[in-house]
């Protein structure tokens, strides 16, 4: 390594659904400020694992500055590091995880310390400090730093960083979707033992891992961990425990809606309504579905709009967003399922148009998923109205079914037959499309006469 301080500095932060929306963005002014703190030569590589959330969006508005490069990878932390480590200029690789804050003491305190040193070979991690609500977390920090310091292992929340040279000649991080940073350290520790340096200048890590599972809980639970994989527990297998161990939410109900704007929404309904009035209605299914929904965990996935348009349609109401992916229905629904499965014993997808379907029927078909993998609520019309499932099916999302048309639940029902999967499928609904669906939900009560005044002082 140089003997002066001008060796540049490559940090590399791995991103993945960071920002939820633009007007929620916390994550652009922590880049900004680190970047204060940049000399020149120095640089920030924000690598996106394909976040479905406004996170890309964000990134490559952040990218504008220099000193700042924004890439996309797969998904994996250690595969989106070593993405941006294939991208990054510096001679020196600083790996900082998307929660954890550089701060000014411990960035000045590192560049003092590499620039006293003279080999191309080091490596090392800094002390941490955990934030959080739990008493517990100032003594967890303690333990984590002194037992670094004597075991020359560090993790992710403790910011390794290594020499270029040093890390290819490790191999990089291993793709395995736990304990990368473990590993690492091990090889590095078996090439260059003398080369470690422990940083005493504090990075600040989020706590809210602790102060959701509780700190000792979850203390004994990395430990664990580490001893099973120390003892040869492959890292797969540590990461399906850690999933089955960190408890999953009951249910997801992911609702597919498109921004409700003239042309794009309930355009068959336009004989009955006029253009303007199947947005007003467009809005009313939206909103008294999420309403209808409210003591659920709702995601809702939509098509179109900005930020500060669906804010204000939403009016308050404090339901998840997350923008959906290009291509046919199918995959659309896929990648939402694929998304939420890994968090939710079962996942729901429904649109906003069943007027028909109620909480009750959305027990029987939590309870049914449960039983069958995948159950269904069909639609009078052909297609279904809601799906629940416990396990991703692709040939349920296939490209083969006709979206959008009245052969879905008949060539749904097939592509399970060849899949030798038995779904439980309920008595058909209504869903409005043509203007005699709506005038018959109206008749029977499904939607009210006065739909179009219920949400009319929230409109957007």
């Amino acid at each position: 390594m140089s003997r002066n301080n001008t060796t540049a500095v490559s940090i590399i932060i791995p991103v993945y659904n960071e920002v939820a929306t633009v007007a929620e963005d916390v994550l652009s002014p922590r880049i900004l400020a680190l970047l204060e703190l940049l000399r020149a030569g120095d640089e920030i590589v924000l690598v996106d694992g394909g976040s479905i959330d406004a996170s890309w969006k964000v990134l490559s508005e952040l990218a504008q500055h220099p000193g700042i490069a924004a890439i996309q990878s797969p998904k994996g932390r250690a595969c989106q590091m070593n993405a941006g480590a294939a991208q990054a200029k510096g001679q020196l690789l600083l790996f900082l995880h998307a929660d954890t804050t550089l701060t000014a003491t411990a960035w000045h305190e590192f560049l003092q310390t590499v620039s006293e040193q003279q080999s191309e070979f080091l490596w090392g991690r800094f002390d941490v400090c955990i934030e959080g609500q739990s008493r517990w977390l100032p003594v967890v920090g303690w333990f984590m730093n002194h037992r670094s310091r004597l075991s020359k292992i560090g993790t992710g929340d403790q910011a390794l960083f290594v020499s270029r040279k040093l890390f290819l000649q490790a191999g990089a991080f291993p793709e395995q979707p736990l304990m990368e940073d473990i590993e690492l350290c091990k090889r590095l520790k078996r090439i260059a033992p003398q080369q470690f340096m422990a940083i005493r200048g504090p990075v600040r890590t989020s706590g809210r891992r602790w102060d959701e599972q509780g700190a000792w809980k979850t203390i004994v639970l990395m430990w664990r961990f580490r001893f099973n994989y120390w003892r040869g527990v492959p890292a797969s297998e540590l990461a399906q425990q850690y999933a089955d161990v960190r408890g999953k939410l009951k249910l997801t109900v992911a609702v597919f809606a498109k921004y409700p704007e003239q042309g794009r929404v309930k355009t068959r309904l336009e004989p009955l309504l006029g253009a303007a009035q199947c947005v007003e209605f467009a809005k009313y299914l939206l909103l008294s579905t999420l309403d209808k929904l409210q003591s659920q965990n709702v995601v809702l996935w939509t098509d179109g709009g900005t930020d500060e348009q669906w804010s204000a349609l939403l009016n308050g109401r404090r339901v998840k967003r997350l923008v959906q992916p290009s291509g046919h229905l199918g995959i659309r629904m896929q990648i939402a399922v694929q998304t939420h499965l890994p968090q939710s014993e079962v996942v729901v997808l429904l649109g906003p148009d069943a007027v028909q379907f109620t909480v009750e029927d959305l027990s029987g078909l939590l309870k049914a998923a449960k039983e069958n993998v995948i159950a269904f609520v069909p639609a009078l019309d052909g297609g279904y109205v809601a799906l629940a499932c416990t396990q991703c099916l692709p040939a349920v999302f296939s490209e083969e079914i006709d979206w959008g048309t009245a052969r879905v639940t008949e060539q749904t029902k097939t592509a399970l037959n060849q899949c030798n999967v038995q779904a439980q499928w309920f008595e058909p609904q209504m869903d409005i499309d043509e203007p005699e669906d709506l005038l018959t939900a109206m008749k029977q009560g499904c939607v009210p006469t006065d739909w179009a005044v219920r949400y009319s002082h929230k409109s957007v």
